[in-house]
């Protein structure tokens, strides 16, 4: 069986996802009159080709539109008002009666686009429904009026649609296979003669409904189908409905695509600086990672040599004899013994910050390189995206706008490295205690600059989001995450305080040197043991804290050039969608072209 005509909607379809693309196309545009434009055309696409059926009761009106709709939906026929409606909806529902109205939807895909309205016999009707009838029909795209073939003379139905302006009618005679050729003819100019005097001009179709065969004097609903199709609501009913919208598309695709070739440049010129400034990152990274496990292997030499002297020295001091001899009381023992330990502590520390300080002004010096390459390669950036653009001005202005912040962090860092890296010891703790005041003072302004609307606040391109400001703490901020690193840095106490006690208490007996010289056998035993312990500890501290120093200060750099990092990677994955896009919106203009002609040459 041939597919209903009366529910083909090719150029439905097509334009749903011209106006749906063009949509897409212009989430992240300024033009908000055209994205209001394409907002109506897609609400103009749930109108819907709509048709009313007249006429007295037990006329077959449900049955004729039972026949003429097949294959579109199922007509129930349980009509409890005096008009029901019939729509597509995405699940089977029938809302309550309201004044005599109610509407079915239901699911059947052939629907959609249509509207079709059945109505009770007008002879059994009141004078309100009557009119809620005609108010309807008012609206209606096609109304069928149905007429029993052997009765023709319904005063109240002419009464009702001769009060009808120029209205699309189709007259329908049924039941005629139950009258003579000769009846039907005699009745079909009846009606003829009716409609001369009520001034209504319409085709008159005598059909039969209840036989499959053809019958001498009738036409079959396929030609009824054509008939309505051709001459009463068109081929294309929706494009006739949409020309304006379609042909402002066109003007407006032309725009676009030359706006959005601006945008692609724009974004490959950024993608090319941002390529430079990973691939400086990632060897800087690759090589400072082979930098920290040369600086942590060394330290660990130097403080498994450090511990071993200092090993030496605690036990050196641990000689009975000459316990007895220097010290009278215990508690100057104690007191020596804690000094020579807490100095040593004081010398380790020493040594290993010192030697991280120089490491950490080493990576300062080579990061001072990468930034001063990526400020040339911003000085070089070109402005291609216009900032009138129509489409995506606010975007090359949200744009502009964090590549020049962008530009001024990464010069601000690099002054910094630079100053950190020639800087002596004390100068370079100096500046990192300062640099603390420095970027609270940096984090504050950048805050209430937001809270005001400046920077980029209210910008509406793909990218806008993006470069609302640059992250707080960038810049000069960098070096909080070293600041707060160097401060963990430390050997931390060899062996504990109360070690250092408890040996003192064991060892010192100035009244008997045999019983110190077995006492202090223990004790070495038990302080070579808790040495090392704590060596273990020790070397692990130091290799998780130096760790943890340069990733904080990687991050932080690399950081600074988030927002701009960003905001390219956003245009990586849009742009190839929207060009798609608009590939596709280009091919669906095409086809509305051919809709278009194939209903010319009709």
């Amino acid at each position: 069986m041939e597919p209903n005509i009366l529910c083909e909607r090719e150029e439905q379809t097509v334009l749903s996802n011209l106006f749906e693309g063009m949509s897409i196309l212009l989430q992240d545009s300024d033009d908000t009159t055209e994205k209001d434009k394409i907002k109506q055309a897609l609400q103009g696409m749930t109108n819907t080709t709509s048709y009313m059926i007249l006429g007295d009761e037990k006329t077959g009106k449900t049955s004729l539109l039972r026949t003429l709709f097949q294959d579109i939906f199922e007509i129930t026929g349980d009509m409890i008002g005096e008009i029901c409606e019939y729509q597509w909806g995405e699940q089977e529902f029938t809302t309550p009666l309201i004044d005599g109205f109610q509407k079915k939807f239901v699911t059947s895909e052939n629907m959609k686009g249509l509207s079709i309205i059945d109505t009770k016999g007008l002879n059994c009707v009141n004078e309100t429904a009557l009119m809620k009838i005609k108010n309807s029909a008012e609206k209606c795209d096609a109304v069928f009026v149905v007429l029993d073939a052997d009765h023709v003379t319904s005063s109240r139905l002419w009464d009702v649609i001769e009060s009808f302006p120029s209205k699309r009618m189709l007259f329908f005679l049924t039941k005629c296979d139950l009258l003579s050729l000769e009846e039907l003819g005699k009745n079909i100019e009846k009606v003829k003669c009716y409609m001369r005097e009520s001034d209504i001009q319409a085709p008159i179709f005598p059909v039969s409904i209840t036989r499959d065969e053809s019958i001498e004097g009738t036409v079959t609903l396929e030609e009824v189908r054509l008939h309505i199709r051709k001459h009463l609501i068109g081929s294309n009913p929706m494009l006739n409905k949409q020309m304006q919208n379609v042909a402002e598309a066109r003007g407006l695709l032309v725009q676009l695509q030359e706006s959005f070739s601006l945008r692609k440049k724009q974004y490959v010129s950024d993608a090319e600086i941002l390529q430079k400034i990973n691939y400086s990152m990632d060897d800087y990274v690759a090589n400072h990672k082979k930098v920290i496990a040369n600086l942590i292997g060394k330290l660990t030499i130097e403080i498994n040599k450090d511990i071993d002297d200092y090993e030496k020295e605690i036990i050196s001091k641990l000689d009975p004899y000459k316990i007895k001899e220097r010290f009278r009381k215990k508690e100057d023992f104690q007191d020596y013994l804690n000094m020579v330990n807490d100095n040593y502590k004081t010398m380790m520390n020493d040594s290993v910050n010192r030697k991280t300080i120089e490491a950490i002004k080493g990576c300062m010096h080579d990061l001072e390189i990468v930034f001063q390459e990526a400020v040339g390669y911003f000085n070089t950036r070109e402005n291609i995206l216009e900032l009138n653009d129509r489409f995506y001005g606010s975007l090359s202005k949200s744009r502009q706008t964090m590549v020049a912040e962008t530009k001024e962090t990464i010069v601000a860092t690099g002054e910094l490295y630079r100053t950190l890296s020639d800087a002596s010891e004390t100068l370079f703790m100096q500046i990192w205690k300062e640099r603390k005041k420095y970027d609270a003072s940096i984090r504050n302004r950048k805050v209430l600059s937001t809270l005001g609307g400046g920077g980029t606040l209210g910008t509406a391109g793909g990218a806008g989001a993006v470069a609302l400001g640059m992250s707080i703490g960038g810049g000069w901020g960098v070096a909080v995450g070293i600041l707060a690193g160097i401060g963990l840095v430390g050997i931390g106490v060899i062996v504990g305080a109360a070690l250092i006690n408890s040996i003192t208490k064991t060892i010192y007996d100035p009244k008997a040197a045999e019983k110190m010289e077995e006492a202090t056998q223990k004790c070495i035993e038990q302080f070579k043991t808790e040495v090392n312990n704590t060596r273990g500890k020790m070397i692990e501290q130091i290799s998780v804290q130096i760790t943890e120093i340069f990733e904080k200060e990687l991050a932080s750099a690399d950081g600074c050039f988030s927002d701009f990092r960003m905001s390219v990677n956003i245009d990586e994955k849009k742009i190839p969608l929207l060009e798609q896009k608009l590939i596709e919106a280009d091919r669906l203009l095409k086809q509305i072209n051919a809709i278009e002609m194939t209903e010319r040459i009709k």
